[in-house]
């Protein structure tokens, strides 16, 4: 009795997940013999995982005899060379990153794809167990192991899409407002971006020696960058900086940057989902450039349209109220 994990369920799962697994729980696509979901198995996963939306996507070589109204089968003709599932659990496994990447292209539009990039890419993951609290781990994959796997997977479907968005997934974003500011800044304008190159997140700096004295520290990781602009953007968010400690630290790490003069723009909240007032921190970074925002694709406007309203929340992907 095995369940392979799939797609939107295999990302649903790597987001929540505090570490990727080791070396030693990785297989092969022999896992997939003779591998059909049952009604057993499906309640296995939902008691070790209730965190996991419905239905669960899975994987099969073989066309179910039985459908199940909890499970999305999906039919895997080619299968990956290499050991590319990971065993997550008894019983359950879960295409790797890499792949569960190509699988996205099946769920999910353009934007949204780049967003799950980000994700596996990131350094957070969100603790199901305490309501989708943030939390960080190592990046699950990188663009280059991504990048790797297609090339030596081309006949398996997604991967021509995949390629397409590959190239805009930003790498180290460390909370869910910094993998979609990075989309918002640096996707080209036919995607609805505003085309900003030379972005960088959580890029270490290492600032002059009177920086270093007011941030009290010897390094400075600002949440974007554009190096050549001088510019820095810090997502400030309540939910998120609450002590009285880290709010001294955000400040003096402001006035660090200022000191090496770099412009430091503060985003909030209520500012990250608003095109208008994103708009405006873009047109800085032009103007600190010596150049003017003037975006040339037709579908600027409606693919920024569907950008903002995608947005940068990821509960979809986790219960929070989760089934007793």
């Amino acid at each position: 009795m095995r369940l392979i994990l799939f797609g939107i369920s295999a990302f649903s799962y790597w987001l929540c997940a505090p570490s990727a697994p080791d070396a030693s729980c990785k297989v092969s696509a022999k896992i997939l013999k003779n591998c059909e979901p049952v009604l057993e198995a499906l309640r296995h996963l939902e008691g070790i995982f209730p965190f996991l939306p419905r239905p669960h996507h899975v994987s099969t070589t073989s066309h179910t005899k039985r459908p199940l109204s909890e499970a999305i089968c999906h039919l895997m003709v080619r299968m990956p060379k290499g050991k590319d599932f990971c065993r997550v659990e008894s019983g359950v496994f879960a295409s790797c990153p890499e792949l569960c990447f190509v699988q996205l292209v099946q769920s999910l539009p353009f934007h949204e794809l780049v967003r799950a990039g980000n994700v596996l890419c990131g350094r957070f993951y969100l603790d199901a167990g305490k309501g989708g609290e943030l939390g960080r781990r190592e990046p699950l994959t990188s663009k280059r192991r991504i990048e790797a796997f297609l090339r030596a997977n081309p006949g398996i479907k997604g991967v021509k899409e995949a390629r397409r968005a590959l190239p805009w997934v930003t790498e180290g974003a460390a909370s869910p407002p910094e993998a979609f500011l990075a989309m918002v800044f640096g996707l080209p304008y036919r995607y609805g971006g505003f085309q900003l190159s030379d972005l960088a997140v959580n890029r270490r700096l290492r600032p002059s020696h009177k920086a270093q004295q007011i941030a009290r520290r010897t390094t400075l990781v600002p949440d974007i960058l554009f190096a050549d602009a001088r510019l820095a953007i810090e997502y400030d968010s309540t939910a998120e900086h609450t002590s009285s400690s880290q709010l001294t630290r955000d400040a003096q790490k402001r006035l660090a940057l200022e000191a090496d003069g770099y412009k430091v723009v503060t985003v909030t909240a209520g500012q990250i989902g608003d095109s208008g007032e994103m708009r405006r921190i873009a047109e800085q970074c032009y103007r600190r450039r010596g150049k003017r925002f003037r975006p040339q694709s037709k579908e600027f406007a409606n693919r920024q349209a569907h950008l903002f309203r995608m947005g940068w929340s990821l509960e979809d992907y986790c219960l929070k109220e989760q089934p007793r």
